[in-house]
């Protein structure tokens, strides 16, 4: 995730949670799996990805959602239907 953050966090702003510490966040987000990538857009949820991804399956994932509610690319993402 660290890489991510370096390669876009001009994009989109990446954080991370001890889901031990905080149980009461990933209950409210109803988060039965671990990882979980919760994307929000002024607050609100607008996607979740379950699973352990790689960084590019991220990139992609992400740069169609970026697409999808700004219309905005990310840098050296290609898009496709795969």
């Amino acid at each position: 995730m660290k890489q991510l953050d370096k390669e876009i966090g001009d994009k989109v702003k990446i954080t991370k949670m001890d889901v031990d510490a905080n149980q009461k966040t990933p209950m409210a987000f109803g988060i039965m799996s671990i990882p979980t990538l919760i994307i929000k857009k002024d607050g609100q949820v607008v996607d979740k990805l379950v699973g352990l991804h790689s960084k590019d399956q991220l990139k992609t994932v992400l740069a169609h959602i970026l697409i999808r509610l700004r219309g905005e690319k990310l840098n050296g993402t290609t898009i496709s239907n795969e």
